[in-house]
């Protein structure tokens, strides 16, 4: 399913994208602005979490309520949710004292509550992720996340129930397995550790499949062989690198690629290349709050 990669462009602008392979539900994937203030009811308490930054991300409104996929908020601070089949452990039921969020919630808490990674990591402890449907009464989804700030990129994999962020060793992330199997197949097919100059010189061009593992080793591969854009190329190169691992649909196959979406995370700017219905949008952060106090989807 989703890929998503980090970078950084000649003049140290930072960058975030991924793909949206999920498959499409009952609403469409847009690309949406919530404003700071935004108050979101999340589950299982069905409490209000108030939004202490705005955000900017791909999102779904199922049944009333906002899904974030993907987003930057104000602060700079980047994530979004991919999946993670046979991998996850969460509660079965909500814990006292913590705060109790759906899978599909955490997003939500990471972008509107926190502006930094090391803010997470100080309220990592407080979260409790409850093995419990979400609002649009689909299945319980197991997901892992990618966070980005200006101090590098991290991953929240819910291996066991108590929560800890680790480094992304080379800023990107497909789906299941964890990314220390994901690095070992990258370290066995490069023979030694994958540094970007042993990446960068690796001969052969793997074949393409739809697999995590085939996607995380060549965009690992794709990424490290790229020349350093400027900064007026640099959206453009997180497209190229994810239009390599764009998934077409196929007959029997539920999961293709909906978006592709480039944030340039220093200046709060979301490039939404809507492949679902043709659509390309791009947005800043900034201006959309100087101007609307309320949510706005781009359509």
């Amino acid at each position: 399913m989703c890929t998503a990669i980090t970078y950084q462009d000649r003049q140290d602008n930072a960058y975030f994208g991924r793909t949206m392979d999920f498959p499409l539900k009952a609403t469409p994937w847009r690309l949406t602005y919530v404003p700071a203030g935004f108050a979101w009811q999340v589950r299982p308490s069905e409490q209000f979490l108030t939004s202490k930054y705005a955000v900017l991300g791909g999102m779904r409104l199922a049944d009333g309520h906002y899904l974030i996929g993907d987003g930057v908020n104000e602060a700079g601070l980047a994530c979004a949710e991919l999946y993670f089949p046979g991998q996850v452990q969460y509660y079965e039921t909500p814990q006292f004292y913590r705060l109790n969020l759906t899978p599909q919630d955490v997003i939500t808490w990471l972008l509107t509550q926190h502006q930094s990674v090391a803010e997470v990591a100080n309220n990592l402890d407080r979260l409790a992720i409850i093995a419990q449907q979400w609002y649009d009464h689909d299945i319980i989804h197991p997901f892992h996340w990618i966070l980005s700030d200006d101090t590098g990129t991290y991953l929240i994999e819910p291996t066991n129930e108590q929560l800890s962020l680790k480094k992304a060793p080379l800023g990107i992330l497909t789906n299941a397995p964890a990314i220390e199997q994901h690095q070992a197949k990258l370290t066995h097919l490069v023979g030694g550790e994958p540094t970007k100059e042993r990446l960068a010189a690796f001969p052969k061009r793997l074949p393409v499949t739809r697999t995590p593992s085939n996607r995380y080793l060549r965009t690992a591969l794709t990424l490290a062989k790229q020349p350093v854009p400027d900064h007026r190329d640099g959206i453009l190169l997180g497209r190229k690198i994810l239009e390599r691992v764009q998934m077409e649909p196929l007959e029997g196959h539920d999961d293709y690629t909906h978006y592709i979406g480039v944030i340039d995370r220093t200046h709060l700017t979301y490039d939404f290349t809507d492949l679902e219905f043709e659509h390309h949008h791009r947005a800043s952060l900034r201006h959309l709050m100087k101007k609307y106090h309320k949510p706005v989807t781009f359509h």
